[in-house]
């Protein structure tokens, strides 16, 4: 079976950002496994189609006929080398040179939302970029002639040069009719910055986010975490960002990670069964991917390695995959203005949610919305062990995604 996809604009320019992209990255030389592949084009009354492979489910249809997964060896593994090759096929998106530069249509290169600007980094317009990371735009296939595993493999879809931002839309509806709340969406528009490739690292950290959230909690808890950071915004449509905007004055608008992202991580680490990778991936999304800044957040190069690390690790040692070493949390200092209370993780039972204030408030300090200059990640039972960095992000050993296929290594 095979899956088509109709573009909204008949512009033929269009038509060759969307897949130049694909076509490259989909050729025999650079075949990446967790890229979608373009399989044909064609024109029809003046449109343009893209054929596909058929997939089984995308990623939010996965979790959510999977319930209540078993934090197994074989599940955990499994979705860490999901998050491995994301990251690996994302880095070859983004270092990926394009064709056609990328820009805005709009006086110069700028257009104006309601709530955000949107403009592209002059020194970006060259690169490939995704600009709609979110579950449903990652598929998942149970069988494909790249992998034997027989848990499936997910890939990457939608990634073709024309989306400059994740509200825009080039298929099936004019993009003026797209509504919702863009869960997935870093700061940067609503501070009218412009954005660049770091644009997708704040997505992708969301996304890991609820995937982690599946496997120690389930799929009705994805759910809980985007009400209990909910918040009713001034259009009326409820506000799950994973980012707040705060003003203060005589000063420039800023952005945190929202308070109850926090919380909720929080409590992922205080989870019965998290275990040291888990804690691992939290600490990593919380201070190198989620960062405000979008200069200080990391680059997709340098998630990927971090990654890989951790899977070497976990292949290694099953006491650091699935043994529980859950973590309580001891936070002093002063509560931000950001929120009215703190609320324990919502509860579920079934599809029901409800919601239960903890004993005692756990404050926040500044500190923890900011990630720290340099990178700190544990090692299996060496905790607290410090990686250093360069300031490029740069790699070690050198990187070639095109050659990573998001397993296991032997070394």
């Amino acid at each position: 079976m095979i899956a088509i996809k109709k573009l909204y604009s008949s512009d033929e320019k269009e038509f060759q950002k969307e897949v130049t992209i694909l076509k490259a990255l989909g050729s025999k030389t650079k075949k990446h496994p967790h890229l979608i592949k373009l399989l044909a084009t064609y024109q029809q009354e003046q449109k343009y189609h893209l054929m596909f492979p058929y997939a089984d489910a995308n990623l939010r249809k996965y979790w959510d006929d999977r319930p209540s997964p078993s934090f197994d060896d074989a599940t955990v593994l499994w979705s860490l080398k999901q998050m491995v090759g994301i990251a690996s096929g994302l880095s070859l998106i983004h270092n990926f040179s394009v064709t056609y530069p990328l820009s805005v249509d709009g006086p110069g290169n700028v257009r104006l939302h309601k709530d955000a600007k949107l403009s592209v980094e002059k020194s970006e317009v060259l690169y490939g970029r995704h600009g709609d990371i979110k579950p449903e735009n990652i598929l998942w296939f149970q069988k494909t002639p790249d992998t034997d595993d027989e848990m499936g493999i997910l890939q990457i879809a939608d990634f073709g040069l024309g989306r400059f931002h994740g509200r825009d839309s080039r298929s099936r509806v004019p993009p003026e009719s797209v509504q919702g709340s863009p869960t997935y969406e870093p700061p940067e528009c609503k501070l009218h910055r412009p954005v660049s490739r770091a644009y997708d690292i704040w997505s992708l950290g969301c996304l890991y986010l609820e995937f982690i959230t599946w496997l120690l909690k389930g799929s009705a808890d994805i759910a809980g975490f985007s009400d209990f950071r909910g918040r009713l915004a001034s259009t009326g449509i409820n506000d799950d960002y994973f980012f707040t905007i705060v003003r203060e004055s005589n000063t420039e608008a800023d952005a945190v990670v929202r308070e109850e992202v926090i919380t909720w991580v929080n409590q992922l680490h205080e989870h019965e069964k998290c275990s040291a990778l888990i804690h691992d991936l939290l600490d990593l999304i919380i201070r190198e991917v989620l960062v405000t800044d979008a200069s200080k957040r990391i680059d997709a190069r340098w998630l990927y390695n971090q990654l890989k690390t951790f899977m070497i690790n976990a292949g290694k040692d099953k006491r650091y995959l699935l043994q529980p070493v859950p973590r309580r949390q001891r936070l002093s200092g002063g509560r931000s203005n950001s929120t009215s209370k703190v609320l324990d993780a919502p509860q579920t039972s079934g599809k029901k949610v409800t919601f239960t204030r903890p004993e005692k408030p756990v404050p926040l300090t500044e500190a923890h919305y900011k990630p720290p200059k340099d990178l700190v990640l544990r090692g299996p039972a060496t905790p607290g062990r410090r990686l250093s960095r360069s300031k490029t992000h740069g790699t070690w050993p050198p990187f070639d995604p095109s050659n990573d296929r998001g397993g296991p290594s032997n070394d």
